[in-house]
């Protein structure tokens, strides 16, 4: 049987790299489901997990693992296969398969002649099956972008992973491009019927719409990262273009897309993108005062407190020996606030409201219109 180990240590990383990558790709898909539909369903969101998670393994079956640059330097073997259905050819040539004889069926299924194209059908079948029943893709829809899919396969392996490599170190075949090709075909004709017994998106979208007043902490959580993420990406910005990096436009940024909208009345940007706007507790425009608090316990003494904490560590390698015990007692110390903060984050899930909300006396509300209050 062919060696399987590679492409099962390819699954292995990406089950130890997913959870981290995860947030960050499905940021976009919530902001999304957020400001379309007013909140989210765990049905949508593990579905669309579960994409997310096959896409790459797709790519890290297709890729990894990675050989040395002087592995592949050392090989000889075709670098392309332009030849279709050359994989029947091989079957039929030395796997022993011999339709009248059933006892040969078998033997013929464990050997790699069969194995290969048989995998590399399986590997795109889930593909065509997101593509019908989580994004509604018509058959044509599909079939390009399946082909888009196992051609960006090829293409990669046959730039050599974009030029790292001295030359392709897997093949570029033709048979795999249509047998990807039909297999994630295959996976949106299964998805037809199999849908049926899922839960429909129409009537998720529905409950959607019923919740869509009620402001959980995942929605206040991505109006929050998506504003910090806005603040991350034009800091690095600022830093790649004047090439000195400078710690006051991170609190200049943060005052621009932050604190000004909320002191004005206005939504910032992650929150107008989730349709939430920051009030007082009777759903009034939060005053001056409350807005300050709000920021000073939410966000000035959080970042205050992991930066004091990573320069006390820090400062613990090179301080005289006299003076390790304090900075021993002021990084426990330390350690013991973010303890409590992340006690805190806990507690949020239940009281549905940020430590920052309760002492500022400030809330998140909804915005969301329904079409029928449209």
């Amino acid at each position: 049987m062919a060696n399987l180990a590679p492409y099962i240590s390819s699954i292995r990383l990406i089950v130890v790299m997913f959870p981290f990558l995860a947030i960050l790709l499905l940021l976009p898909f919530l902001i999304r489901q957020y400001h379309r539909y007013g909140a989210i369903s765990g049905w949508m969101v593990s579905v669309n997990y579960a994409f997310v998670f096959y896409i790459l393994c797709a790519y890290a079956l297709t890729i990894l693992p990675l050989p040395t640059i002087e592995q592949v330097k050392q090989m000889t073997g075709p670098v392309e296969n332009f030849h279709l259905f050359n994989f029947v050819r091989d079957f039929t040539t030395y796997s022993g398969f011999v339709l009248s004889q059933p006892d040969t069926w078998l033997h013929a299924a464990k050997t790699p002649q069969f194995i290969q194209p048989f995998f590399n059908l399986l590997l795109t079948l889930p593909f065509g099956m997101f593509l019908r029943y989580q994004y509604k893709k018509s058959f044509l829809t599909s079939l390009v972008l399946s082909f888009g899919l196992t051609l960006s396969f090829e293409l990669i392996q046959r730039s050599a992973l974009f030029g790292l490599y001295p030359r392709p170190y897997r093949l570029f075949d033709v048979d795999d491009l249509f047998l990807n090709t039909c297999g994630a075909m295959l996976g949106w004709l299964i998805s037809g019927p199999l849908g049926k017994m899922l839960p429909k998106k129409e009537d998720i979208v529905e409950t959607l719409e019923e919740r869509s007043h009620k402001v959980s902490v995942s929605r206040k959580s991505v109006a929050i990262l998506l504003d910090l993420a806005i603040i991350m990406v034009s800091d690095i910005a600022y830093n790649l273009i004047v090439g000195q990096p400078n710690q006051y436009v991170s609190i200049l940024l943060y005052i621009f897309w932050v604190i000004m909208p909320e002191l004005i009345g206005w939504p910032t940007l992650g929150q107008r993108l989730v349709h939430l706007q920051l009030v007082d507790k009777s759903g009034k425009k939060a005053g001056f005062v409350r807005v300050l608090l709000r920021n000073l316990f939410g966000y000035v003494l959080v970042y205050g407190l992991f930066a004091g904490e990573l320069y006390v560590l820090n400062q613990t390698g090179s301080v005289v020996a006299s003076e390790l015990g304090t900075y021993y007692f002021l990084s426990l110390f330390g350690l013991f606030l973010i303890l409590v903060f992340v006690l805190s984050l806990a507690v949020s899930l239940f009281t549905k409201q940020f430590f920052h909300e309760i002492l500022s006396g400030t809330r998140l509300a909804s915005t969301y219109q329904n079409k029928s209050e449209e």
